[in-house]
């Protein structure tokens, strides 16, 4: 059996009891992360992630933009954990063939990105393979009670997210499958697609004050992203208000396709999904304010299990379809 016919979640279970845990470990094997204990109050954060050309290459994107969503792919998952990123590495692995100054490019578009950031890039590797492939690795640190792990939700905790979802999907639309959208759409959908961005700070400043309870970033998608969330917390989360992009909803009436598969089965948003308890939303809103953050109520987590999507016609539970690694989009 192929691992295109298993999928990416099935294979690592298959792999789970490979894997070593540290001990006093704050991250486990089911996070985006790692992370080292090297003191009494402090812990490495380390995260890895991979961009290949054949899966997530999308047309008329740039090598400078390529290189950029790797570094954005990296240091997405130790931001989200609550981690101040110390620094990055990169890995480049081009065909022989590959023009020299187009693989320059790859690189200063990953150096870039950090350098706005203010993270340093510091080195890597550089191989030969048949396809282009850029492995970045990101490095931060936390105190250990400031690492934010998926399973943290309570029952009745508030369920936000730092932004509207919809636009990757419309330009995978577009691009992947020559849809068509109004000019401002396809504009905000396909630099949302090749130009992603993500906020620094803001999970580890609401850790600082005991404000968060979980934390992920959307990559997968915003469906995986809230079903892996209620998995790991053992409660349902019930989604009363859909964040949607604007211009989505138009978008998916042209296409007869429901504004919720748009938001909830896109990917690579990289927007964060928190838990935050009732008695603490109200500062929390504030940070994120303050942070130029826009902290959005989305729904609540409940006892059960899954997650729904409050609709006219009653609650939709809504699936893990999504991104996988070795299937593309589901």
């Amino acid at each position: 059996m192929s691992t295109k016919e298993i999928g990416e979640r099935e294979f690592l279970k298959r792999i789970r009891e490979l894997v070593d845990e540290i001990a006093d470990a704050r991250l486990g094997f089911d996070e985006d992360a790692s992370d080292i204990p090297i003191s009494e109050h402090k812990n490495i954060v380390v995260n890895v992630d991979t961009f290949v050309r054949e899966t997530d290459w999308l047309p008329g994107m740039t090598e400078a933009q390529a290189g950029r969503k790797t570094a954005v792919m990296a240091l997405s998952d130790i931001v989200a954990k609550g981690a101040t990123p110390l620094a990055t590495l990169l890995s480049l692995c081009v065909p022989k063939e590959f023009d020299a100054l187009a693989a320059q490019e790859l690189v200063r578009g990953f150096s870039q990105y950090c350098v706005k950031a203010g993270v340093p890039f510091i080195g890597g590797d550089v191989g030969s393979s048949n396809d282009v492939v850029l492995t970045g690795v990101a490095i931060g640190i936390a105190p250990p009670e400031g690492i934010i792990t998926r399973g943290g939700t309570k029952d009745s905790d508030i369920i936000a997210v730092t932004g509207d979802f919809g636009l990757t999907s419309v330009a995978f639309e577009v691009l992947l499958n020559g849809k068509k959208a109004d000019d401002d759409l396809r504009s905000k959908a396909i630099g949302a697609a090749y130009r992603p961005d993500i906020h620094f700070g803001l999970v580890s400043a609401l850790a600082e004050k005991n404000l968060v309870a979980a934390s992920m970033d959307s990559s997968d998608g915003l469906g995986i992203t809230l079903n892996t969330m209620a998995s790991q917390s053992g409660v349902s989360f019930l989604i009363e208000k859909l964040p949607i992009s604007n211009g989505v909803t138009r978008f998916s009436e042209d296409l007869s396709i429901p504004e919720w598969k748009l938001a909830m089965e896109g990917g690579e948003e990289f927007i964060l999904v928190l838990a935050i308890p009732v008695a603490k939303w109200d500062d929390a809103y504030k940070i994120a304010r303050k942070m130029h953050v826009p902290l959005k109520r989305i729904g609540y987590a409940s006892p059960g299990e899954g997650v729904y999507y409050e609709t006219s016609d009653g609650p939709l539970k809504i699936s893990t379809k999504g991104y996988d690694n070795f299937r593309e989009w589901e």
